[in-house]
């Protein structure tokens, strides 16, 4: 098995402004494995917010297991799973691995690998992201995205409570009755902000809530769930398998948001989808700062089970470019997959890519 790697850096068509800070570029990690003919691909999105990583410690964590790589096996889903889970690696490397060896697999196998993994749906559509702005300056993009047929909308709060209940109802004038609004606050709000938005923001129309409170506050969680109007998702308050199954026993979540940088990849969060769905908790699946690799290798697992009902997949739109082709093409917010074996991405230039030295 050989590997190479790049580091990818996209700029953002605008900045993106979240509570927690403001986005200019994507960047991120593309691996590419090799098997003889047969290659697969992945890409490890870093988070040092909700990970507690940095794109120096995934290249150096990737350094350290490249002998291990060289050995892995990708001769089934269980085999990648037990491969990845056992590395000694920083969470997006692990996904970028897992992520490529099913690629491979699905290859080897002759088939894509939204089908592979179940096929359960042919297309979704994706919402699109509002980062903070004024009002009015919200309202006036949520109509520009309207244009190019969106129709879901999450916007990004948590900065200011009253300025936040602001946002959301100036968005809904301009929008008008029909398109759906979700709200995410990124951890923003004291627990008292949170039940006073809530209430106020119900008048609106709100679909869910993602992330009210500090991603430990599970308690807290649980008692604002049950006082609020609205369904509350949790996105950073869930990353692994093991926390998801905590936020279902405190009865914290009516969704649970997975992220394949957070869970450390495909086969991990199949197992969030299975506790949340025998927990009667809904999924969504969202996303860092992917290129098209990424988002593909998300929208696979969404088309693949039935307890994911929420779309959060739009990095790649908002980047000037998506870097790969094929894979899940967005027509507007809706995505369709390829055809092709496994992810079904390419690369068709490397302009955007610079090799990192990982021998």
């Amino acid at each position: 098995m050989e590997i190479e790697a790049w580091i990818s850096e996209v700029p953002l068509v605008e900045p993106l402004r979240i509570a927690p800070g403001t986005s200019y570029t994507q960047r991120s990690i593309i691996i590419r494995l090799r098997d003889g003919d047969l290659e697969g691909w992945g890409e490890a999105c870093q988070s040092r917010r909700v990970l507690g990583e940095t794109m120096e410690d995934a290249l150096a964590s990737l350094k350290k297991i490249i002998p291990a790589i060289k050995k892995a096996s990708y001769e089934s889903i269980e085999a990648i799973h037990e491969f990845t889970e056992g590395l000694d690696a920083t969470p997006s490397i692990k996904a970028a691995l897992n992520i490529a060896l099913l690629d491979m697999y699905s290859k080897s196998q002759k088939r894509p690998l939204w089908k592979l993994l179940g096929g359960y749906r042919e297309s979704l559509v994706t919402d699109v992201t509002i980062g903070i702005m004024e009002p009015e300056e919200m309202a006036q993009r949520a109509l520009k995205f309207a244009e190019r047929d969106f129709t879901i909308f999450k916007l990004k709060l948590g900065e200011n409570p009253e300025k936040d209940i602001e946002r959301v109802k100036k968005v809904r004038d301009a929008l008008g009755e029909g398109p759906t609004i979700r709200v995410d606050a990124n951890e923003g709000w004291r627990y008292e902000d949170a039940v006073r938005v809530i209430n106020r923001i119900a008048d609106y129309e709100v679909e869910l809530v993602e992330q009210p409170l500090r991603h430990d506050m599970l308690h807290e969680l649980k008692m604002l769930r049950r006082e609020s109007p609205i369904p509350i998702a949790l996105d950073e308050s869930v990353r692994t398998p093991g926390e998801a199954l905590r936020a279902v026993e405190e009865d914290a979540a009516d969704i649970i948001n997975i992220k394949l940088m957070k869970s450390r990849g495909i086969t991990p969060a199949i197992r969030i989808i299975a506790i949340s769905e025998t927990a009667g908790v809904k999924n969504m699946v969202g996303c860092f700062s992917e290129t098209r690799l990424g988002i593909t290798a998300t929208a696979y697992l969404a088309q693949a089970y039935r307890n994911v009902y929420y779309y959060d997949l739009d990095c790649d739109i908002l980047s000037i470019d998506p870097v790969f082709r094929g894979g899940s093409e967005p027509e507007g917010p809706v995505r369709r997959p390829s055809q092709g074996y496994g992810l079904g991405v390419t690369l068709p230039n490397e302009g955007y890519l610079r090799p990192a030295k990982i021998v």
